[in-house]
């Protein structure tokens, strides 16, 4: 981990955002707690993916599926053969590599491009471990399946294996027939859902940006086939607007169109979005065309009729399926990549207003004027504009810098001459701009002040 990944870690566990998962008992590898104010951010980023791609948008729907599904549910997506990594141990030390991952970072090879036994030659005659030099030894390679194992039954047999679920998007294509049916649908439609996934990653890494266990936001578009390009560009407009929204700019943003020869066994088109990380470019989240290849497979696996009745030319067809995919902890990470600056007396994180943890942090200047911060704390949670917080104690500047540092939008600060004149400060955490303004007038200067709330 870098100087400036391990400065966030140390950073993001004393503020209360994130930390390390079963830390008393000596921790778990790879494994986070989101601690009071991470729960906020990643809540707020939820509803805001909410907001955006369903409430904002013509006929999509909500849908939260089981984390543990039928297995024959992965037998029909191709999970069960297809989902795995090549993975080749070092001898000397017993350490697991991912074969494709030591290719892109020893030679120019493209692990895509090779068959297994021509990687397994590459990687035992020209990648030596700068520990081991010309005495690394290797394993043959190994495919490693990457999804979690566990037994649906008191009986531990093979006849009882389940999985938890590698993606959300499988539980929605299951249930196709169910919402459409019930709610009388009329393609084009698009099915949301934000869900825990479990993927066994033989090399997590880089703190939250790879892990075992995270959370998905997903929107699968269902559309006719000559409709598909269409959408798919709708969608990819959508996501740039997005992230937009989120703070990040057009030129944070790489889009990488996935060649034929590296797409999903699933996929008709891929782009990917790629960001520069502090630990390098990866990738951020995915547009994809999976085509018909979803629900045709579990039609045929499970015999029941996935299809759509059209009207118009009277038949039964598959619809096809764009798919909007990201990842709540990989996201939360660039946004911290992105707004978290150090300036020269102090550090802030400058998240749009619907992302901040507190909204606003009322600061009486003393503990004497606590009554009336309590007072006002009651009125503003009136306004239901999110967390507001009282920050009582302390100097007032060292209540500014903790706040710009946590990301709050406004600080409002009660002095002695509040009683006499109804007036507080109200501070922009971007700007400092200090305003004094009457209590009475709170309601609207934040209406005023706040865009694109939702």
């Amino acid at each position: 981990m870098n100087k400036k990944m391990n400065d966030l870690v140390n950073f993001l566990k004393n503020r209360g955002f994130i930390y390390p998962s079963s830390n008393i008992y000596g921790g778990l590898a790879n494994s986070w707690d989101f601690g009071p104010l991470g729960t906020m951010l990643k809540i707020n980023l939820k509803n805001y993916f909410n907001y955006f791609f369903i409430d904002m948008q013509e006929n999509n729907y909500y849908f939260d599926s089981s984390i543990i599904l039928n297995s024959k549910v992965w037998e029909a997506s191709g999970h069960l053969k297809k989902f795995n990594d090549y993975i080749i141990t070092c001898l000397n030390d017993n350490q697991i590599y991912r074969a494709d991952e030591l290719l892109e970072e020893y030679t120019n090879y493209i692990f895509e491009n090779l068959t297994i036994l021509e990687v397994e030659k590459i990687i035992q005659e020209k990648i030596k471990l700068k520990k081991y030099g010309d005495k690394t030894r290797w394993s043959k390679i190994s495919s490693f399946g990457l999804m979690f194992k566990t037994n649906y039954s008191k009986t531990d047999t093979k006849v009882n294996e389940v999985y938890f679920r590698p993606e959300t998007a499988q539980g929605i294509f299951i249930n196709f027939k169910n919402i459409s049916d019930s709610l009388n649908l009329k393609l084009p439609f698009g099915i949301g859902q934000i869900g825990k996934s479990f993927r066994n990653e033989v090399t997590p890494k880089n703190f939250i940006f790879r892990t075992k266990e995270f959370e998905q936001l997903e929107l699968e578009y269902f559309t006719y086939k000559d409709r598909a390009k269409k959408d798919f560009d709708k969608y990819l407009k959508l996501i740039d607007l997005f992230l937009l929204n989120l703070g990040f700019k057009k030129e944070d943003l790489i889009k990488n169109d996935i060649p034929k020869n590296k797409l999903a066994h699933y996929a008709k088109k891929t782009i990917d979005y790629e960001y520069n990380f502090w630990f390098g470019k990866k990738e951020l989240l995915g547009i994809s065309n999976r085509s018909d290849f979803d629900l045709k497979n579990h039609s045929q696996v499970s015999k029941e009729r996935l299809q759509y009745f059209d009207t118009t030319s009277n038949k039964w067809i598959t619809p096809h399926v764009i798919e909007v995919s990201m990842g709540v902890e990989r996201l939360i990470l660039a946004i911290f990549n992105k707004l978290f600056v150090k300036e020269k007396e102090r550090n802030i994180l400058k998240l749009p207003f619907f992302l901040s943890p507190y909204k606003i942090a009322i600061c009486p200047l003393t503990d004497k004027l606590n009554y009336q911060g309590e007072e006002l704390l009651f009125n503003l949670k009136k306004l239901n504009i999110g967390p507001i917080i009282l920050q009582k104690g302390g100097s007032i500047g060292k209540r500014y810098r903790k706040h710009d540092e946590i990301g709050t939008f406004f600080i409002i600060t009660i002095d002695f001459e509040t009683e006499k004149d109804q007036k507080i400060t109200i501070r922009d955490r971007d700007t400092k701009k200090q305003e004094r303004i009457a209590i009475s007038e709170i309601k609207n200067y934040l209406q005023t002040k706040i865009k694109n709330i939702f």
